[in-house]
């Protein structure tokens, strides 16, 4: 059984289950953004931070307090990802089995990935931080229900390729019959002021409620927002499209590092689901 070890424990979350589930209870009892009080019919998926828990964790935790309350979890989450290290191909997956970290094993879905014909790539995920972080949620919420993974690194974050892999997916889940929830992996505005970043960032989220996909890649470009992980948030949308166009949004929760250390050049955290 091949296995892809952690490699951000420790410096991105904790280094053991407890402090990670202690943390992520500290964060909850913090109520930044308390439980929104409705059911949606289907969650597709939603746009989630990639920073270190303590950062990021406020914005991430309200999705996954919401699906844990659903009534069916997924087979698979696909989580869609960047690549910050540069290495391995444009659109990859990792050929592991297992994902391991302190927390315990989740499993691969081989046969989805295998389904889904994109290359195997471990180089891309290796050393990559932005699939990772997100397991320990899914670990922590959904403790009592099997699951499997699907990290799909994206080197490419181009349209064409997002929309290459919502084809892609869509084909792969018609051949194994797999219910799926997709997991856009995404930080917004880098090291600008909290007021700087946040008019950036609405005009990808202008782009976001209007549906249209191309539209975010358009508006990184020409506003030079610096969105790490805008490829996965198109290849969201356009999953979600191709579920239903009148798709809906809802932004969960949204704020900055500097909301936990103060400073004047902030990351900021964005958490968006995608719902029918």
């Amino acid at each position: 059984m091949s296995i892809r070890h952690a490699v951000t424990e420790g410096r991105f979350y904790p280094s053991s289950k407890q402090k990670i589930f202690e943390q992520i209870e500290r964060i909850e009892k913090e109520g930044r953004y308390p439980p929104l009080d409705f059911s949606p019919e289907q969650v597709i998926g939603a746009v989630l931070p990639h920073a270190g828990h303590i950062y990021s964790g406020y914005q991430t935790i309200p999705f996954f307090q919401l699906i844990s309350k659903l009534k069916t979890i997924p087979d698979t989450f696909v989580i869609v990802h960047p690549n910050h290290t540069g290495l391995g191909l444009p659109l990859s997956i990792d050929d592991a089995d297992v994902w391991s970290n302190c927390v315990g094993n989740v499993p691969m879905d081989r046969d989805l990935a295998k389904a889904l014909d994109l290359p195997l790539d471990s180089r891309a995920h290796a050393m990559e931080h932005s699939a990772e972080v997100i397991i320990p949620y899914l670990q922590y919420y959904l403790k009592d229900h099997s699951f499997s993974i699907l990290p799909i690194c994206m080197m490419d974050q181009s349209y064409q390729s997002a929309n290459e892999v919502t084809k892609k997916i869509n084909e792969a889940i018609r051949l194994t019959g797999r219910d799926i929830m997709m997991l856009a992996s995404c930080d917004f505005s880098h090291f600008l002021h909290p007021s700087d970043g946040f008019k950036k960032d609405q005009c990808i989220l202008d782009q976001i409620s209007s549906r249209d996909p191309q539209g975010v890649e358009i508006a990184v470009k020409r506003h030079r927002v610096s969105l790490c992980g805008y490829g996965p948030v198109m290849t969201l949308m356009k999953y979600a499209e191709s579920i239903q166009e009148d798709y809906q949004i809802q932004v969960l929760a949204r704020g900055h590092s500097g909301e936990v250390t103060p400073s004047n050049e902030v990351v900021d955290y964005i958490t968006i689901m995608f719902y029918l």
